[in-house]
């Protein structure tokens, strides 16, 4: 039987701009124990809800092992883009692995709650490691790779995006630019996960493409008065855990301890086909083209030797 992190009503009426997926049957984000590749396709993924699968990777090598001194003394040399975001910019410089892992681990390793300001530490966000290191994804057995669409399977851990970070790092609230599922796991620390459904997108004070100026956990109604007509869901992604979020799903993501994670955005013939058709609805040129590189392996059936090293950029896509 399914638990419920937080029981809340998830309705609204659509954004045109980019949600006619359904979203509209939020009611709650279950938390469950155990779920079957058809129950995940059909309860979750088809049926565009969120799902929290508790302790659904707590048993992999990676839960035990990985923290940031493992990754200085395995990976140490590999140089990676670290990320300092703000609500305006994000600053892009480069580290070597290990100068950045002890950079983390002279932070504190938590104690920074919901309610403390955003920090603009360095964060090591949303970049390819485990194809960089592919023996990582040894580390993550056995995988599920049955939850994902079959082009991405074989190599999974190729589409995969990682993270660290100091406690209290927070990505502002926004949605994965491409339109396409996320599956997140979580190895080490806790995340807190606000999310909303695409349908609310509109009370949220929408910037640009995919970010959004309203920030969730301290709202201010005088200049964004239509956020009191959302009903944001608070999701606490612990070590071991597993999330995913339907495409359009707009999510602020605060780290409350020292974290590592990861994550991999696919897409299905579904979501693609809805991604393609707003292409011209703001949506970055660069991104209309990973799409339809993507749409090339899971409609077309290409061989992922043609469409991932066209695809390969997006994994240290800054947008």
């Amino acid at each position: 039987m399914a638990e419920t992190n937080k029981q809340i009503s998830l309705q609204g009426s659509r954004d045109q701009s980019f949600s006619t997926l359904e979203d509209s049957g939020w009611s709650e984000v279950p938390v469950v124990k155990e779920l079957s590749d058809w129950e995940f396709a059909t309860n979750y993924r088809d049926a565009m809800r969120p799902v929290l699968l508790r302790d659904g990777c707590a048993a992999w090598k990676a839960c035990e092992r990985w923290s940031p001194q493992y990754f200085e003394e395995i990976a140490g040399s590999v140089t990676v883009p670290v990320k300092t975001l703000n609500r305006s910019e994000i600053k892009v410089s480069s580290w070597r692995l290990a100068d950045y892992a002890r950079f983390v681990m002279e932070q504190p390793p938590e104690g920074y709650g919901a309610s403390s300001n955003a920090r603009a530490d360095p964060y090591c966000h949303d970049i390819p490691l485990l194809g960089l290191v592919e023996n990582l994804a040894e580390d993550c057995q056995p995988f599920p790779a049955n939850f994902l669409d079959p082009s991405y399977r074989s190599h999974w851990w190729r589409y995969s995006q990682f993270f660290m970070g100091p406690a209290g790092t927070v990505t502002p609230l926004h949605f994965d630019t491409l339109l396409s599922h996320n599956l997140f796991f979580q190895i080490y620390g806790a995340k807190q996960f606000t999310i909303l459904p695409p349908s609310q997108a509109k009370c949220c004070g929408r910037r640009g493409w995919r970010w959004f100026d309203v920030d969730p956990e301290q709202p201010d109604h005088v200049r964004f008065p239509q956020y009191e007509q959302a009903t944001p869901a608070v999701v606490t992604v612990c070590a071991g855990d597993i999330l995913y979020m339907p495409p359009g799903t707009l999510h602020h993501v605060r780290s409350l301890s020292t974290s590592i994670s990861f994550n991999i955005d696919f897409h299905t013939d579904r979501s693609v086909l809805h991604a393609l058709a707003h292409a011209n609805n703001g949506m970055p040129t660069e991104v209309a083209y990973y799409n339809a590189i993507t749409a090339l392996a899971v409609i077309a059936k290409m061989p992922e030797s043609v469409t991932f090293p066209l695809y390969r950029p997006y994994l240290s896509y800054v947008s």
